[in-house]
């Protein structure tokens, strides 16, 4: 007899994958009402043909929180449930045939140790004894990861379903949800082909029909299944149940037992989308895709080198399942900005089976607690910019993700695939001029001024062309293409609504320039940004193109309903940026206007020309020298460029190589790197952005927070090793003891070595001073090099230079 569905849940979770049954597991552990419904069977998507390997390394640190979570509840998942979970932390090994995968993962060694996980650098040998069928010839060297294993996809995901069902969670299977029931911008429930369930929240977690679904409501999700192979041998005597799980990414393939037999997984250079004609078909149900033999011709002729009991073996079985991707390689999870009580957990990149344990648990908390639990901002589902969703473009990003998988993961890595959808007003004058572009949502930004831009983890050819630009920004003169997200935020509530949000005083003349930030009730930073005073009523936010989304995200959601409008103007205006000593006299020989610090102080705007051009020049820097930040109209923002490239002594292209080394040098913050939702300012070091004599949200805990004192502090950090590179995630020592990591990295040409910020454990008593008296080392590579740290920045800590 079918069961009947409820008339009212606190939550709907959508999907019945693994991620699905996590998130309504956690949910019901918390006693909350939730009933998962499911178009077909249980895991009957993905997860049901997933190979299960669950490793704890990931490429971000939440990420590998989220995955050590999910090993660890798969460890006592049995013994709550009954339910065999197949899990077995047998470890993996991953053998290296090239000096440059060797760096690689020794980087990844000092990072897992950094996020508190066991990795080891091996021999050749011992890979061999640990894996008995291995050949380990042309190796370099091998990496032990104790803490990894594999599960049964499957019987983990019913374990789940069956912990949440024990705890008072309905699932339903055979039961298609049609529509979301949206009304006044709120979600309030589902429609079913069995009729309504209303809901307080409804979570998104169908998988790669997660961008269809939510297009039929307005809501962008790009991601995009793609074809993913593996093979399962026939028995081979010597594959034993205690096998580790074996990876050779240089040959793109991995090994793992399964029953007596091998299963060889695939992360081929050359992956293609899955795109079916119509669509995902409507019976698609533990589906097949066709197997394109040839496809893994090559990595299976390596393979039968690289496991000679292969070449005795046949092939029982070819398959190829689809799995879903994202542009970014890293998942959705969080709530939807323009539909409220809508959540997303979905586009998991072939790790959904490691990560969405702990991905149900953290969108179970951030929905019962309403905001985040643990810093969840690379994964976070607001930074999906709407208009990177065509299906062409996912398609083509999906396989680009897939296919980078087990390449080389390099620091300055640049994607290549579906290139040159943003751009500037200033692009075609930049690629004239030699620019190397890197992307950044989308935008193509300027990285160097270079003949060619290659990678690796030594210094590079280009690096010469960095070092003269970062010197034009101290010693000379430099202009930079710093356009970036912008918002206008307009009613007659602007001013009280914008004291609200902000921690600075934004009562402040029309023509002032505020650096500001905005926080959550905890005291986290949610923005960034810059805020420019147009008018007694209207105000201009603007924020890094990195941060844009989230930015606008939390300026809808907080001023919603305030009397004030939020509008994204970033396509209005471009900004070219003048930075160095020279900024002041060669812009003075283009405009008629005082700029003088007596007529133009810093932290202020004024409306002039620069010769034909109107802009707003804001007197500010991000590169810690004398500058002007140059916002024209799109409509002239080319003619800008032409007129200061045109002038005498015009100033050097420099790229966002250079903005970094030198806002890295100087101290300056970078929202997603630095700071973010879960930093306060107290314990990153920017309590001087805020006004205590104004009432703003958050204020109350930062108060707090400053009085307990932070266990934590950002500090900046030089490399006493010149020759030394960092590239953010190190983690550094102090005593030999690892006690934070770096945040951000790069070289700082004007102090002569290798630099980062990052945040360092505060043992209780001691004083700001004692803690940045280290001594720290810094790990690079399995090698300690010795590093002074400080409280204030590397470069004029005195600000003597920017404000000139």
């Amino acid at each position: 007899m079918a069961k009947t569905l409820p008339s009212e849940v606190q939550v709907v979770v959508i999907g019945g994958g693994i991620v699905g049954c996590a998130t309504a597991y956690h949910l019901a552990h918390a006693g909350w009402s939730v009933a998962l419904i499911e178009r077909r069977k249980l895991t009957s998507g993905t997860t049901w043909h997933a190979a299960g390997l669950v490793s704890e390394t990931q490429a971000v640190p939440v990420m590998s929180a989220l995955a050590k979570y999910g090993l660890d509840l798969m460890e006592r998942l049995e013994d709550e449930t009954g339910q065999n979970t197949g899990f077995k932390r047998n470890g993996s090994l991953t053998l290296a045939l090239t000096d440059a995968r060797m760096e690689e993962l020794r980087r990844k060694v000092d990072y897992a140790h950094g996020c508190g996980l066991r990795a080891e650098e091996i021999s050749t040998a011992e890979a061999e004894a640990r894996w008995p069928l291995l050949s380990a010839h042309g190796g370099k060297g091998a990496f032990w990861f104790p803490g990894d294993g594999y599960t049964n996809p499957i019987d983990t995901t019913m374990a789940l379903a069956k912990g949440a069902r024990m705890q008072g969670a309905q699932i339903f299977e055979d039961c298609k949800v049609e529509r979301l029931i949206i009304e006044g911008g709120r979600v309030r429930g589902v429609e079913t082909e069995q009729g309504m369930v209303r809901a307080e929240h409804v979570v998104n977690a169908t998988g790669m029909w997660a961008r269809e679904f939510g297009l039929g409501h307005g809501v962008s999700l790009p991601l995009q299944a793609a074809n993913h192979y593996y093979v399962v041998t026939d028995p081979i005597e010597g594959v034993t149940g205690d096998l580790p799980i074996l990876r050779v990414m240089d040959e793109y393939a991995y090994y793992k037992e399964d029953a007596g037999k091998l299963l060889i997984g695939c992360s081929e250079p050359n992956a293609t989308a899955w795109r079916p004609k119509g669509g995902i078909p409507e019976h698609f149900e533990f589906d097949e895709l066709p197997c394109d033999d040839e496809h893994l011709y090559g990595i299976l002729e390596a393979a039968s080198e690289r496991v000679p009991a292969l070449a005795h073996s046949g092939i029982r079985k070819f398959f190829n399942g689809p799995e879903c991707f994202t542009p970014d390689a890293r998942h959705y999870l969080g709530p939807i900005t323009d539909v409220a009580g809508l959540w997303v957990a979905t586009g998991f990149n072939s790790t959904g089976i490691q990560n969405g344990p702990g991905a149900g648990k953290a969108l179970a908390e951030w929905i019962i607690h309403g905001h985040m639990t643990m810093d969840l901002t690379d994964v976070d589902a607001r930074r999906i910019v709407p208009g990177l969703n065509a299906s062409d473009y996912v398609a083509d990003k999906a396989a680009e993700t897939l296919s980078l998988a087990y390449a080389m993961h390099w620091p300055f890595q640049r994607k290549t695939e579906a290139r040159g959808l943003r751009r500037t007003p200033y692009y075609g004058h930049l690629v004239a001029e030699g620019a190397q572009f890197g992307s950044a949502n989308g935008w193509e930004r300027p990285l160097v001024f270079a003949e060619d831009f290659t990678d690796g983890f030594d210094r590079q050819p280009w690096f010469d062309a960095w070092r003269g630009e970062h010197q034009a920004l101290r010693d000379d003169l430099g202009m930079i293409d710093l356009t970036f997200g912008r918002y206008l935020i307009d009613g007659a509530e602007a001013e009280a609504q914008m004291q609200r949000l902000c921690g600075a005083n934004m009562a402040v003349p029309v023509g002032a320039l505020v650096y500001t930030h905005m926080f959550n009730p905890q005291g986290g930073i949610e923005a960034d940004v810059t805020v420019a005073r147009l008018s007694a009523t209207r105000y201009m936010v603007m924020a890094s193109a990195g941060a844009e989304p989230q930015t606008e995200s939390w300026l809808k959601t907080q001023l919603a309903g305030h009397g004030v409008s939020v509008v994204n103007v970033t396509s209005s205006e471009a900004t070219l940026a003048i930075m160095g000593p020279r900024a002041r006299d060669f812009l003075s020989g283009l405009t008629d206007a005082d700029l003088s610090n007596e007529a133009f102080e810093f932290g202020s705007w004024q409306a002039l020309n620069i010769g034909y051009v109107p802009v707003r020049a804001q007197r500010v820097t991000y590169v810690g020298e004398l500058g002007w930040e140059l916002h024209a109209p799109a409509e002239f923002a080319q003619q800008l460029f032409e007129t200061l490239r045109a002038a005498p002594d015009a100033p050097r292209l420099c790229g966002g190589m250079a903005v970094d080394s030198c806002r890295i040098e100087k101290g300056f913050r970078h929202w997603g790197h630095d700071i973010g939702p879960f930093d306060s300012p107290v314990d990153s070091g920017l309590t001087f952005a805020c006004d205590f004599d104004t009432e703003f949200t958050g204020k109350d805990a930062i108060l707090a927070r400053r009085a307990a004192g932070p266990d934590s502090r950002l500090l900046s950090f030089k490399l006493e090793d010149p020759e030394a590179l960092v590239f953010g995630k190190e983690p550094v020592l102090r005593d030999g003891e690892i006690v934070g990591r770096l945040t951000s990295a790069s070289y700082g040409w004007s102090v002569g070595g290798a630099i980062g910020m990052g945040y360092v454990q505060r043992p209780a008593g001691q004083t700001l001073a004692e803690l940045a008296a280290g001594p720290f080392e810094v790990l690079v590579a399995g090698r300690r090099v010795k590093a002074t740290a400080s409280q204030r920045p590397l470069y004029d800590p005195g600000n003597a230079r920017m404000r000139g």
